[in-house]
């Protein structure tokens, strides 16, 4: 009778302590978007009037604050609601610890930007109290640009969905555009979207914007050549990447010495189809685009209601542009309109902290 009580207590036991199952495992992190470009100290004076040279003019207005097109971006990405990385040259002279503690309030991530000695990048802005025009006077060498090298060793593709680039030493830049191209095609799962910044027609900057899947022109582009509107402005910058494109192929060297008739894929028109989409912003006018197929469509314009600070308009639309399309996951003409709208907000308050008043999709755009 003991022994017999004896088993059932262990075997109770046993049943009671059974091993218990491995949890799951966590799911991957949520991929962020990488911003590479430049970082400046900017210093700013609004004027009521514009100041004459020789004359000293004295305002009531200024300050100094992070500047840069690149980490603007990251301001906008992050007052949106985006989960954004900044990566370029960053300096570890004093004046430029505010700036550090500036990415850090906004929970933006450097922990993979190298660090140099040099003089911090910094400008001088003269913006006029109620006009779209500024004066700036900017200090930079190549001491502040971040190379391939640096580019490489410090990217891990898999953390990223979205990768913008600012338009500044090209030739380094498009060996990174290109690296990036080369993960997607080694992982297509990865689908690592590009855009890229356009400041100007030189060719390097229209080569590597034909390697983008989006490309943002600057108002200045339309200024410095000529365009009458954004329609002109899209469509020169299209013939301008395909001509550079093209002279591009010539000077590569011909894989066989002569062509057959089996073999298709030598002909640089059929062998490169790919157009990105080029996008024009402008709130005053309404934003352009041209589609690859050759389709194009135009937002309509906004009017500001008063012109307070109209700096970082131009990455507010950056920002807010990738914001719909990543994080919100409008249309493009939605996304186009949202971005519009979002510039336009900008120019009518200081800084970017008032962006996290802005309404987070294009219904609520309409009913505020």
């Amino acid at each position: 009778m003991k022994k017999q009580i004896v088993k059932e207590v262990i075997t109770v036991k046993k049943v009671r302590y059974l091993p218990r199952e491995e949890p799951p495992p966590p799911p991957p992190p949520p991929r962020q978007v990488l911003v590479v470009g430049r970082c400046t100290l900017d210093v700013i004076n609004i004027c009521n009037e514009e100041p004459k040279p020789g004359m000293i003019e004295r305002t009531d207005e200024g300050f100094f604050r992070l500047g840069g097109y690149a980490a603007n971006s990251c301001c906008v990405l992050r007052r949106l609601g985006t989960a954004c990385a900044f990566l370029g040259q960053l300096t570890k002279a004093p004046a430029f610890e505010n700036l550090m503690n500036s990415f850090q309030a906004m929970d933006i991530d450097i922990s993979n930007c190298p660090r140099n000695c040099q003089q911090p990048p910094h400008r001088i802005i003269v913006a006029v109290w109620n006009k779209a025009e500024q004066t700036t006077v900017e200090y930079t060498n190549h001491h502040h640009e971040l190379t391939y090298q640096q580019f490489v060793g410090a990217v891990d593709y898999r953390k990223y969905c979205w990768i913008h680039f600012e338009s500044r030493n090209t030739g380094e830049t498009i060996r990174m555009v290109r690296a990036v191209r080369a993960y997607n095609e080694r992982s297509p799962d990865a689908n690592i979207l590009l855009s890229v910044d356009l400041a100007d027609m030189r060719p390097h900057s229209c080569l590597m914007a034909a390697l983008a899947d989006y490309v943002l022109v600057r108002k200045q582009v339309k200024v410095d050549n000529g365009y009458m509107n954004g329609r002109e402005t899209v469509w020169g910058v299209r013939d301008a990447m395909t001509v550079a494109r093209k002279r591009w192929q010539s000077k590569q060297p011909k894989k066989t010495p002569y062509t057959t008739e089996d073999m298709p894929g030598l002909n640089p028109d059929t062998n490169t189809l790919y157009q990105p989409i080029i996008i024009y912003d402008n709130y005053e006018e309404g934003s352009s685009c041209l589609m690859p197929d050759n389709k194009y469509f135009k937002v309509g314009p906004h009017k500001a209601q008063q012109i307070v600070d109209p700096i970082g308009e131009e990455e507010t639309f950056v920002g807010a542009f990738i914001y719909a399309m990543q994080g919100d996951k409008m249309s493009l003409r939605d996304a186009i309109e949202y971005a519009t709208r979002a510039a336009c907000f900008k120019v009518s308050i200081f800084g970017f902290d008032k962006m996290r008043c802005m309404p987070k999709d294009l219904i609520s755009c309409y009913h505020a």
